[in-house]
């Protein structure tokens, strides 16, 4: 029986894995892994297209699929892509609310007892741009994506900021916009101006205390305005 794209696709892989084929490799040609697997080329290219959604292989028009070595981003931004659907709705955004709420609060303490003043120094950068864009739902948004992507990084730990990009930051862009943008990226803003004060204050508790202030109100928000057309009779609260 002839392979599938998908096990042809799985061999290729444990070979750039165990280094039979190397990053910057090319693949053999597309006779070649023909005649290898015994299929025909419409099972080749499937097989390579699975690659470069693996992040394995890069296949440039004109050239030879080409190894490369992906970056554990990459990685975690295609197991992002690929569940989407089942992050997708209230249900799912809770799910990754309550995940991030516990990455996040940890990373905040370990932040007052280890930030290094650089690294301080970036989140006060972000900080000061969202102050710039407080009226600029698109331009605050960078600003606050940024803002945890530097606390993200404190810990030194790649992990904390491939889940950051991967799910944080597709988490934080696709909430809808607050009814009062002023005064809801003010404050938004604030609190994080009081993460970095306690922070620099070497304060743990208070810098937990704010985070989950602030990530627990921010939620709160997005599920109201859920709620908020079955609500006609009552004006839903931003806490």
């Amino acid at each position: 029986m002839a392979l599938t794209a998908s096990e042809i696709a799985n061999l290729l892989a444990r070979e750039v894995h165990e280094g039979v084929l190397g990053v910057g490799a090319m693949l053999p040609s597309e006779r070649d892994l023909c005649a290898r697997f015994g299929v025909g080329r419409t099972a080749i290219r499937e097989a390579i297209g699975l690659l470069v959604s693996m992040r394995l292989i890069e296949h440039r028009k004109g050239y030879r699929p080409r190894v490369v070595f992906p970056t554990l981003s990459q990685l975690l931004a295609s197991i992002s892509e690929a569940s989407g659907l089942f992050f997708r709705g209230t249900e799912g955004s809770a799910h990754l609310e309550q995940a991030r709420l516990f990455l996040e609060v940890s990373m905040a303490r370990y932040a007052a007892e280890s930030a290094t003043p650089a690294q301080i120094g970036k989140m006060v950068a972000a900080i000061e741009k969202a102050d710039l864009a407080i009226e600029d739902l698109p331009l605050f948004r960078d600003a606050d994506v940024e803002f945890h992507r530097a606390l993200a990084e404190v810990p030194g730990n790649p992990i904390f900021v491939a889940l950051h990009d991967a799910f944080v930051d597709r988490l934080m862009r696709a909430r809808p916009a607050p009814r009062d943008i002023f005064s809801h990226n003010r404050r938004s803003n604030d609190e994080h101006r009081g993460v970095v004060q306690a922070i620099i204050a070497r304060d743990p508790e208070a810098a937990v205390s704010i985070l989950t202030r602030h990530l627990t109100r921010n939620y709160a928000v997005y599920v109201n305005h859920v709620l908020a057309p079955s609500m006609a009779s009552t004006k839903p609260l931003e806490v």
